[in-house]
C-alpha cells in the first residue's frame, strides 16, 4: 500500500494544541520550583533578605545568563517579590518554601519527582502486580517520610487532633500509641493538648529515625518514646488509653481481623481506638478529580478499603464498637475517620466481617 506524502501547507495542528503546551508549561513550571528548592534560594533570601540578581547569581552559582528569566518566572509564579532590581521572598514563600518555617512543603514538591519515585517512572508504575516495597525492611526513605508529614499538616493531622480531643475521656488519658506512625505528628499534636498523656510510635526500625528527629523537633523527647517492629508479627504493648493507625492499612487488607484484635488487645476497657483511611467511592474510581485518583491510587496501592459498613463490622468482632464515623480533608479528598470504643465484653451476635465489596481493587 503507497503511503500519501502530505502537503506541508496543508498541514494543521490546532488551536487545540495550547492545551497540551499549558501540560507541558506546567512541567517546566515545576521545574523551576524544584531547581529554587534545590539550590536553597528561598532559604538564602530568607537569611540575606533583599538582594539583586548578580548577589544571588553568585552565591547560589547561577550562571547570570538565566538570572533574569528564572527571577521574573518565580515572580510571576508570585513566589518572589522584586523592588526596583532587588528580590526577596513573598509571604507565600516564607512560610511554605523555607525550610525552618513549620508550615514547610518543600520535601514534598521535591519529592514529587525522585529519581526512584513512582512518578518519575510512571509507565513502570502502572505496570506493576504488586507494591514494590512489601519485605519488612523494604520503604520509603526520608524525604518521603518528610514529604508525609508535610502533606499531613495541611489539615488532616489537626481535623484528626480535634475529633480525638472530644473524646470524653481524652483529658483523662496517660498512655497513646500510634501504629504506623512514621512522623509521628498524630502522636505529638496529641500530647501537645493533653500534658499528662504519654505516647509510643510504633513502626518498622528503618522509619523510627525520622520518628525521633520530629519528636526532638517538637521537644516531646521526655514523652514520646518508638519502638521498632511489625504489627504483623510483634506486640506494641498493652494498657493504652488511645491507639492510633492512619493510612497503614491498605496492604494489610487480610490481616485486618488480626490487627483489630491486637489493637483490641492493646487498649484498657473504654479506651478508644481512632482509624484514619482512605475508600473506595459508593462506585470505585467515582470521586476526586481523576489526577487525585491516581495519586491516591499509587500511594495506596488502589486504595482497596471498601466499604466502611464491613470496616466497622470487623471491629466490633473484636470487641471495638463505632462510636462515631466521619470525614477528614486530606490531600488525596476525604479520608474516613472511626472513633471505637473498648467494651470489656461482648454480647449478642458477631457480625461478620467481609473484606472486600468485589470492585477490582478488592479482587
Amino acid at each position: 500500500m503507497s503511503i500519501m506524502i502530505p502537503e506541508i501547507s496543508d498541514i494543521a495542528v490546532g488551536e487545540e494544541i495550547s492545551a497540551i503546551d499549558r501540560i507541558v508549561g506546567g512541567y517546566k513550571t515545576y521545574q523551576v520550583l524544584h531547581a529554587a528548592l534545590s539550590l536553597g534560594l528561598f532559604d538564602w533570601l530568607d537569611e540575606h533578605g533583599l538582594a539583586t540578581r548578580e548577589e544571588i547569581g553568585s552565591a547560589l552559582s547561577i550562571n547570570g545568563m538565566f538570572t533574569r528569566s528564572l527571577f521574573q518566572t518565580l515572580v510571576e509564579l508570585g513566589l518572589l517579590v522584586q523592588k526596583d532590581d532587588r528580590f526577596a521572598n513573598t509571604t507565600t514563600a516564607g512560610r511554605l518554601l523555607v525550610k525552618r518555617s513549620a508550615a514547610y512543603q518543600g520535601d514534598w514538591i521535591l519529592n514529587a519527582s525522585d529519581d526512584q519515585g513512582p512518578w518519575s517512572n510512571l509507565s513502570d508504575t502502572l505496570a506493576l502486580s504488586s507494591p514494590k516495597n512489601t519485605g519488612f525492611s523494604a520503604g520509603p526513605g526520608p524525604q518521603f517520610l518528610r514529604a508525609l508529614a508535610e502533606r499531613t499538616i495541611r489539615g488532616e493531622v489537626q481535623d484528626v487532633t480535634t475529633i480525638l480531643t472530644a473524646w470524653d475521656g481524652f483529658d483523662s488519658a496517660t498512655k497513646l500509641l500510634d501504629i504506623g506512625g512514621g512522623h509521628g505528628l498524630y502522636a505529638i499534636a496529641a500530647c501537645q493538648k493533653n500534658p499528662k498523656l504519654h505516647a509510643v510510635v510504633f513502626d518498622k526500625p528503618h522509619v523510627t529515625g525520622i520518628t525521633e528527629e520530629f519528636i526532638r523537633a517538637y521537644g516531646m523527647e521526655d514523652r514520646i518514646t518508638v519502638r521498632g517492629g511489625d504489627i504483623v508479627t510483634d506486640d506494641p504493648g498493652s494498657g493504652y488509653d488511645i491507639v492510633m493507625i492512619s493510612h497503614l492499612l491498605y496492604k494489610f487488607r487480610a490481616d485486618l481481623p488480626a490487627i483489630f484484635g491486637k489493637v483490641a488487645a492493646g487498649l484498657r476497657p473504654k479506651g478508644l481506638f481512632v482509624s484514619n483511611h482512605w475508600f473506595c467511592g459508593p462506585v470505585c474510581g467515582e470521586g476526586s478529580a481523576g489526577i487525585c485518583e491516581l495519586d491516591r491510587s499509587i500511594h495506596s496501592y488502589g486504595h482497596p478499603l471498601c466499604h466502611p459498613e464491613d470496616f466497622a463490622s470487623g471491629m466490633f468482632s473484636k470487641g471495638l464498637v463505632v462510636t462515631k464515623k466521619t470525614t477528614v480533608r486530606s490531600n488525596f479528598g476525604e479520608s474516613h475517620i472511626h472513633v471505637a470504643e473498648k467494651v470489656p465484653e461482648h454480647k449478642g451476635p458477631v457480625p461478620e466481617y467481609n473484606g472486600s465489596c468485589g470492585c477490582e481493587s478488592c479482587r
